[in-house]
């Protein structure tokens, strides 16, 4: 629970016009690594490539975002990547590689969500707690689905990151 305290407490205070999907989309990512991008390899470099050829928007982000326990599962925020002189065909490898490893397992995204639904009944979230639960019991009802960012935070924020597991990204 401190784990997911700790990581929704940060991106809270990075993105504060977040919505309860994009706290569930962050966990997802967590417990799931990149396994939503099922697609084959050349689809995802074509997407790939759109949208660096698209990027808009500052760089304000870390170039490294860890979002799981061990801190291995990362979201690479590709402004800030790029503007590091990083290879972007180094990226788009480990994000393939990331997403062809199919790791993590909806247990552990379940586990994370009941911590996220104890989070917001100690209202330590800016959700009030009936919301996350029908929330919550929503996305369990699906099986746990891939969800989109909410329009607020995609118009606001402009994410723009790959989901990487760090073993296959060499940052040298």
């Amino acid at each position: 629970m401190k784990f997911i305290s700790n990581l929704t407490s940060q991106h809270i205070a990075r993105y504060p016009n977040l919505e309860l999907k994009d706290l569930y989309k962050l966990l997802h990512q967590s417990a799931l690594g990149a396994s939503h991008a099922n697609a084959a390899d050349n689809i995802l470099e074509k997407e790939f490539n759109l949208e660096l050829d698209n990027l808009i928007g500052v760089d304000v982000e870390p170039t490294i975002d860890p979002i799981s326990p061990d801190g291995k599962i990362a979201r690479i925020h590709l402004r800030s990547y790029l503007n590091q002189g990083y290879a972007k065909d180094d990226l788009l490898t480990a994000f393939i590689r990331t997403a062809n490893a199919r790791d993590g397992s909806k247990e552990k995204l379940k586990k994370f969500c009941n911590c996220l639904r104890d989070l917001s009944k100690a209202k330590q979230l800016p959700f009030n707690p009936e919301d996350t639960d029908a929330f919550l019991n929503d996305v369990e009802n699906k099986d746990y689905p891939t969800l989109r960012h909410s329009d607020i935070y995609k118009k606001e924020y402009e994410p723009s990151y790959r989901i990487v597991h760090l073993d296959y990204l060499s940052l040298t």
